[in-house]
């Protein structure tokens, strides 16, 4: 039994700590076969693939260099073996059992690349041979600064122990002059009674992802994982998961081999609402928290290829998430041995700078916790050097769940809203200016694909019809949000965002490159022609160019568009978008010429004797959540009010900085959206019908958008974080029946500050309980 009190203490070790790795000339000489020697073949490694074993011919050295590379990973090899041997000595000295290790792979054939899991045992590896042992507990955090390198040679780890901290301990590992990952952390008792990570808070409203495909699979057994790691995504979870080309699909550098079964619960479910995902690893797999590490990447990659996100991007790979560090806490490393529970609450699911999935990891043995992770992740990247951006739908490497070919996608579009617009639009649309048009973000953001390559950018012809999708999810926030009902916001949204994409795409985003430049719908009608059930649907819209005006500071378009499904058409309308330098949208004065005109209820001399003032917060309300524009207003209704005599309601609101869509609209250039302004009017018809006995509360949310009815605006300013006060005001125009339908017509307007800014006529609704009944069925 080896006597542990021989060893140098640690600070000696940490002084005389040589670099695990061979990036330098000297890892030549013990390897390096003489002129006529055979070289000899390697013995299998459970790291690495045997090296060639084809004979010198004698006399030849011109082959001697194509071996170098393989005489490096060789070396690694007896390396990383030769202190795995160490680590078992240290524990046969202590007592403590050596975990068996099963020989698993951690190099993908097909890509090259080295596995994490390579990564961390090397510095697993010195920070062994620096401490002299192997942890009974541990707590450590984890960075990973780059992706995964291209070969195993040239890795170098190096660990630091400090003298002044005792259990605490630093390991770094590199690649040639880039560092791959770091960790920090310490053993012994100071671990093994260390507090639990600190929990995240929970947003109000957490973003809901899309996956970019769909399946109905809850649950992978092992044949099903094994497909996974051959690059059959599509036979597990369907054909809309197919590259083009039947190219494999990407799976990590050791396969799904840790894992035994995977089961998904809902995309919602979870802590964070994000999703939860429970997975078994195999029995006899590795103990030690790297193999743990390894374990919940595999969870994680197979979660990112359920929801498709392997799908925009040339040649994928999977690489660990580097956003954040992550936390590992292990308050006994002798129960990390299999088979394990692996319960992940996801915590976040994005594209932007990638395609990745994060969360957190509790690792239960049977009902015992014996692990936490935190914040650990994947991410996917395209291959060095591969073009991300549009393609010609000819070439395209997205397809739509239909199988119609993509010009921008997912990807893309998530990079226009909050992302590299260099990305979005190439490089011609990367600028130093903070300010640039973009589209909403997160749950706003309703347009998923651009099917038509416009025009050379710059170039405006008018009459072209650009073809944009949205996929409408079935538990889509803003229809539970509105009663089970879709909201005139929807209609507005989606149309408005695929005509001003359109616009940037063809260049009007990039005219202006060096000043701050915004986007801001003007004006516009629209008409509901049908009333249409859009749950789990896909929307196209057509947005046609009808006019392109430039004005100093500004361009002017005007688009006409129309929203289908298949070749139904059941929305039509026109818009103005104008894109706007600061110095010409601060020139918008309101709808007065820049005067304050109170509301009409202000300039009733005297009052009309029917107001009287509402208690909105005492009752129930049109919209909930997100939806819920009339929280917070203080309300008068005259009955037989307004400009028309048929009723009246004026509802004041202060603006509040933190209000939700100031964070999704859009990207550094927060504005109240002018669909919110109007969804708001929509709402205060609502009320006004129920608060004078019109609909009783069972009907408020049957009142949907009435087909045939167009809709017309102006918007001639903006609602900014800054602002104090936000004022609305409908005027009624008719209640009456048609066809033993209740139909509203209405007229409105949007003060700020008290300068008018929006105008909206013709407000249309009706009693559609039948229609509110199939939606939600």
């Amino acid at each position: 039994m080896p006597n542990l009190s021989s060893f140098p203490d640690s600070s000696e070790q940490a002084e005389t700590m040589d670099d695990l790795g061979f990036d330098g000339p000297h890892f030549v000489t013990p390897w390096w076969p003489e002129a006529g020697e055979n070289v000899p073949a390697a013995p299998p490694s459970p790291l690495l693939p045997q090296p060639r074993a084809t004979p010198h011919r004698p006399g030849d050295t011109t082959h001697l260099t194509d071996d170098i590379a393989q005489l490096a990973r060789t070396a690694h090899r007896v390396t990383l073996q030769a202190h795995q041997a160490f680590q078992e000595w240290i524990l046969e000295g202590t007592g403590r059992p050596v975990p068996t290790r099963e020989p698993l792979p951690t190099r993908d054939e097909d890509n090259g690349l080295p596995g994490p899991l390579a990564v961390l045992e090397a510095g697993e590896a010195a920070r062994a041979h620096a401490t002299g042992q192997l942890p009974a507990a541990l707590r450590a955090t984890l960075t990973w600064h780059d992706d995964l390198p291209p070969h195993a040679a040239g890795l170098r780890a190096r660990a630091t122990v400090p003298g002044h901290d005792p259990g605490a301990y630093a390991w770094a590992v590199h690649h040639q002059d880039r560092l791959i990952a770091e960790a920090e952390g310490t053993t012994g008792p100071a671990a093994e009674d260390a507090p639990p990570w600190p929990g995240r808070a929970l947003p109000e409203n957490p973003r809901r992802f899309r996956p970019l495909a769909p399946t109905t699979r809850p649950r992978l057994d092992a044949s099903d994982l094994a497909l996974l790691a051959a690059g059959r995504a599509a036979e597990v979870f369907g054909p809309s998961f197919r590259l083009p080309g039947d190219r494999p699909t990407p799976a990590g550098p050791a396969g799904f081999r840790l894992l035994d079964e995977v089961t998904f619960s809902g995309l919602r479910a979870g802590r964070y609402r994000q999703g939860h995902l429970t997975a078994t690893t195999r029995p006899g797999a590795r103990a030690g928290w790297a193999s743990l590490l390894e374990a919940a990447w595999q969870a994680l990659q197979v979660h990112a290829l359920r929801l498709g996100l392997h799908l925009c991007l040339p040649a994928p790979r999977f690489h660990p998430w580097n956003g954040e560090a992550t936390g590992i806490d292990v308050p006994d490393t002798s129960r990390l041995g299999g088979p394990l529970t692996l319960e992940a609450d996801i915590v976040s699911v994005g594209l932007v700078p990638r395609p990745h999935v994060v969360a957190d990891v509790c690792v239960l043995d049977g009902p015992h916790l014996v692990a936490r992770l935190h914040g650990a992740g994947t991410v996917l990247r395209e291959e060095p050097g591969a073009a991300i951006g549009p393609r010609d739908p000819a070439h395209t490497l997205r397809h739509t769940t239909g199988g119609a070919p993509t010009y921008t996608h997912e990807l893309h579009l998530a990079h226009a809203a909050e992302g590299d617009l260099g990305v979005t639009y190439g490089p011609s649309g990367t600028s130093s200016q903070r300010i640039r048009p973009r589209p909403p973000r997160g749950d706003m953001l309703m347009v998923d694909r651009m099917l038509t390559a416009p025009y050379r950018q710059g170039e405006y012809p008018t009459g072209v019809t650009y073809t944009t999708e949205y996929d409408v999810p079935d538990d889509a926030w803003y229809l539970e949000e509105n009663g089970g009902t879709a909201p005139n916001l929807l209609y507005l949204e989606t149309s408005i965002q695929a005509a001003a994409f359109a616009g940037a795409a063809t260049g009007a985003g990039l005219e202006y490159p060096r000043e701050n430049l915004t986007t801001r719908n003007l004006e516009g009608q629209a008409c509901l022609l049908r009333a249409v059930d859009l749950r789990g649907r896909t929307v196209r819209q057509h947005t046609t160019l009808l006019a392109h005006t430039p004005l100093p500071g500004a361009v002017l378009q005007r688009y006409g568009y129309e929203l289908t499904l298949g070749d139904d058409t059941f929305y039509r309308g026109q818009t103005v978008h104008g894109f706007f330098t600061e110095p010409a949208l601060a020139q918008q004065q309101g709808m007065d010429a820049g005067r304050r005109v109170p509301p009409w209820l202000h300039r009733q001399e005297p009052p009309p004797p029917t107001a009287r003032s509402l208690d909105l917060d005492g009752g129930p309300r049109p919209g909930q959540g997100r939806l819920d524009f009339l929280a917070g207003a203080e309300a008068e209704l005259v009955p037989d009010g307004g400009t028309h005599k048929a009723g009246y309601l004026l509802c004041t609101k202060p603006v509040r900085a933190d209000d939700w869509y100031f964070a999704q609209h859009f990207l550094h250039d927060p504005v109240m959206p002018g669909s919110c302004g109007v969804e708001m009017l929509f709402q205060m018809v609502k009320a006004f019908l129920f608060h004078t006995g019109v609909i009783t509360e069972s009907r408020l949310h049957a009142l949907t958008p009435h087909p045939g009815a167009e809709l017309r605006w102006i918007y001639r300013g903006q609602i900014l974080p800054h602002h104090r006060q936000v004022q609305a005001e409908v005027h009624i125009r008719d209640v009456r029946r048609e066809a033993d339908r209740l139909v509203v017509r209405a007229d409105g307007n949007v003060r700020r500050d008290g300068m008018r800014i929006y105008a909206v006529e013709n407000i249309a609704l009706h009693d559609d309980s039948d229609h509110r009944t199939r939606v939600t069925a």
